[in-house]
């Protein structure tokens, strides 16, 4: 095989690269899948396809998820995805060439869809389909979510890989109807993508909600006074000086709050970060058995009291034992009346699944950091969470299908609280710990959250720590505020879900 033909997988991923969030030129993802199908039906050893693959994919997910980079963690994805380069090895080999590039977008998606949710994190976000989540395309998901766009995005690129086969054997006839066949796929696409996000709207009208949400984000500074307490044992003083700060914060959000009718305020996910280990509150022991974050939960109780409406705070609990990442609502008159514990944990902030070992890189860093290990899940067992189950926060005026954080990036989560009833979904995140490429981070997960928000004919509501607030309605309308103004350390959106 000539040298240049190595180029092709290097080309894909670059293209790739540029079709996704935050560059979003959704164009080209109508063909950065064509070098690579032209490599597939170039190349005829099967190691070079697997390498050629595998450098495609280490290239494609080092720039795409560079917020969340870890060479295990890439690697082991990639490994995964090489079942492609085999099945149509396999496919080739036992079936004619002709039908097995004709099956190379289904077995595009069944290995796109497969690395996306066994990687120990979830990649649905930078699937190939997700180029297309801010496009006149978006409506193809109405059936069939991120599958159906990923699919079309194969079928398409399939379509202009033997456009420019026939083109280079000069074969003109079967050029005209394949070029024919293309613009008609990409007019029928537009066409009914505009039918299924119309018919989306008229679902949601007729289901009209006048619920009125107040989504709060904020950036780091916010409680960035809360960094004078070193442990999660508090002193009886600190625990004086940590209610004073923690009123003092609340009131200047009761202040912004005071005079519109809020049915639902949203906080972020630990946007206070402190977790009281030695700190109950009776109503939360009694009820649920969480035993710390006394401090937030009196706070934030007397704040839905203030300000009459419902309240729900994404915050570590310890329950009978157990630590979760959960999710608590308080109703207008400020009781703790439901609780959601985090059912999708993250690899190596919530969870560690591998014992006692860690990467060589981590333990290096863990010898140049002392700090690092003191409260991280690899080294100290007593921050690994516990996974809870699926379940809504129900309240006598909704019923609200949580997504904390990561778990948004999965669809089978979102998809079984709509089983569930879920009025709308919310996803209440934290990106405290990105350091590096966050607006990528902010931008695939909003333009993921369109396609779901389609695909389940669902508002998602959603906010964070470093990220907007914001609404997305079923017909992929999307309302934002930034996390923080020229004044203020966050920035609040509030809305009528039945008026947008």
């Amino acid at each position: 095989m000539s040298s240049a033909i190595w180029f092709l997988p290097v080309l894909s991923a670059i293209l790739g690269i540029l079709a996704l969030p935050p560059f979003g030129y959704y164009l080209l993802g109508f063909i950065f899948l064509a070098p690579l199908f032209i490599f597939f039906l170039e190349e005829k050893s099967l190691s070079r396809l697997i390498i050629g693959t595998l450098l495609f994919r280490l290239i494609f997910l080092t720039f795409t998820v560079n917020f969340a980079f870890d060479p295990l963690l890439v690697l082991t994805s990639a490994i995964i995805f090489i079942g492609l380069p085999i099945s149509f090895f396999a496919a080739r080999i036992y079936l004619k060439e002709k039908i097995a590039f004709a099956g190379l977008p289904i077995l595009w998606a069944i290995w796109d869809y497969l690395e996306a949710q066994y990687s120990f994190l979830p990649y649905f976000s930078v699937m190939a389909g997700s180029t297309l989540g801010s496009s006149p395309f978006l409506g193809l998901a109405g059936s069939g979510g991120i599958i159906t766009l990923t699919l079309f995005i194969a079928a398409i690129n399939a379509l202009i890989s033997c456009l420019i086969f026939k083109l280079i054997n000069r074969d003109f006839k079967k050029s005209a109807l394949t070029g024919t066949a293309l613009i008609g796929i990409i007019i029928g696409g537009i066409i009914f993508s505009r039918y299924q996000l119309n018919q989306n709207r008229f679902f949601f009208s007729a289901e009209k909600s006048n619920l009125t949400v107040a989504l709060l984000s904020n950036n780091e500074k916010f409680d960035e006074e809360f960094l004078q307490f070193k442990t999660d044992i508090f002193s009886e003083k600190e625990k004086k000086i940590a209610a004073y700060l923690t009123q003092n914060l609340l009131s200047r959000i009761e202040l912004d709050l005071i005079g519109p009718k809020i049915d639902l305020l949203v906080l972020p996910e630990d946007m206070i970060d402190i977790e009281t280990w030695n700190d109950a509150d009776e109503e939360a022991k009694i009820k649920f058995g969480i035993s710390n974050a006394g401090i937030l939960i009196k706070s934030y109780r007397q704040l839905a009291k203030n300000l009459n409406t419902n309240i729900i705070a994404a915050l570590t609990t310890f329950q009978n034992g157990k630590r979760y990442n959960s999710a608590v609502l308080f109703n207008r008159r400020g009781e703790l009346v439901d609780v959601y514990n985090k059912s999708h944990l993250t690899i190596a902030s919530e969870y560690w699944p591998f014992g006692d070992w860690q990467p060589f890189y981590y333990q290096y860093l863990a010898k140049i950091t002392p700090d690092l290990g003191s409260d991280n899940v690899m080294f100290n067992p007593d921050y690994r969470y516990s996974k809870g189950s699926a379940k809504l926060l129900t309240s006598e005026e909704f019923k609200a299908g949580l997504a904390i954080c990561i778990e948004i990036h999965y669809p089978s989560h979102l998809k079984n609280l709509k089983k569930l009833g879920a009025q709308f979904i919310l996803n209440a995140g934290s990106n405290r710990w990105t350091t590096l490429g966050l607006k990528n981070l902010i931008e695939l997960t909003l333009n993921f959250r369109k396609i779901e928000a389609v695909w389940l004919k669902t508002p998602i509501i959603f906010n964070g720590l470093k990220d907007y607030a914001g609404i997305i309605m079923p017909d992929g309308k999307t309302y934002l505020t930034n996390f923080e103004s020229q004044d203020k350390n966050y920035g609040i959106l509030v809305a009528e879900l039945g008026d947008l």
